[in-house]
């Protein structure tokens, strides 16, 4: 019996979801957002809407870091594989079955509980306020180790390229540069975001006042699309450079799953 079959089992919905998370492809680290639908016994079904702003076409084969511990019989698993995807008109979404193959322990005390449906705050101890200040914090550390990475390749590009150096400094101003500073301004608004919440010391009612999360969403995201960059510079060394960037944000995109788990406790 295929996956397809046994994903007739039983489908438990995931209705308490209603706000996207953040995926990405793991063979080119493409970002997307998407909605879980349902888990059954071997799978969970996953939605990407029209809606969303940032989307991604799926195909079966497809290696899919989710970005968030699903939990599922004392095991949380964050990384699947596609095997099966259609649209569904009726939800006007690319609809499509996962089958979840690799456990990882969450790297906060907060879940995604597949039997209950629920997100869980694992730690007694934990606050959601305290929670989402230490993420915040993480984000922007993450985001720094981002800018830091991507100061170190700039000059690295001009000894490797092939271009003339007035062509290349025009590259560098139009295009490097460009990246550069978009990684700076993002660090430096998750650092201000970081400040908002410290300087409220938990007295700043429901965090869904205070957040915008498709505002988090744009500081969070990749700002390096690898692809132009193998084209424009066509170097395996490079390439390792920026594989480095791409652990770090995987890591971004845990943590802004992360911080909507958070928002959703703060709803309830």
């Amino acid at each position: 019996m295929d996956f397809q079959e046994r994903r007739r089992d039983r489908r438990i919905p995931l209705d308490s979801v209603l706000l996207p998370f953040l995926g990405s492809r793991e063979e080119d680290q493409a970002c997307f957002e998407y909605l879980p639908l349902d888990i059954s016994l071997h799978g969970l079904g996953i939605a990407i809407p029209q809606w969303v702003v940032n989307r991604e076409k799926l195909h079966e084969g497809d290696l899919i870091n989710l970005n968030v511990p699903f939990e599922l019989q004392g095991q949380t698993f964050h990384q699947g594989k596609i095997v099966w995807t259609r649209w569904d008109d009726s939800m006007q979404a690319q609809v499509s079955g996962i089958y979840l193959e690799k456990e990882v322990p969450p790297n906060y005390p907060i879940y995604f509980s597949l039997e209950t449906s629920r997100v869980v705050l694992a730690s007694k101890d934990a606050s959601i306020e305290n929670l989402l200040k230490l993420v915040l914090k993480d984000s922007m550390l993450l985001k720094k180790g981002v800018s830091i990475y991507f100061n170190h390749l700039i000059p690295y590009f001009s000894r490797i390229t092939g271009y003339p150096s007035k062509d290349y400094s025009t590259l560098k101003e139009i295009f490097l540069n460009d990246i550069k500073f978009k990684i700076i301004e993002h660090k430096e608004k998750l650092d201000e975001l970081y400040q908002i919440f410290s300087k409220a010391n938990g007295n700043y009612g429901a965090i869904a006042q205070h957040l915008n999360l498709e505002d988090l969403r744009d500081m969070i995201e990749s700002e390096i699309y690898i692809e132009v960059i193998k084209i424009t510079f066509e170097s395996d060394a490079a390439l390792q450079y920026l594989l480095a960037i791409k652990e770090l944000e995987k890591k971004l995109y845990h943590n802004y799953n992360a911080i909507v788990m958070i928002y959703i406790l703060s709803l309830s």
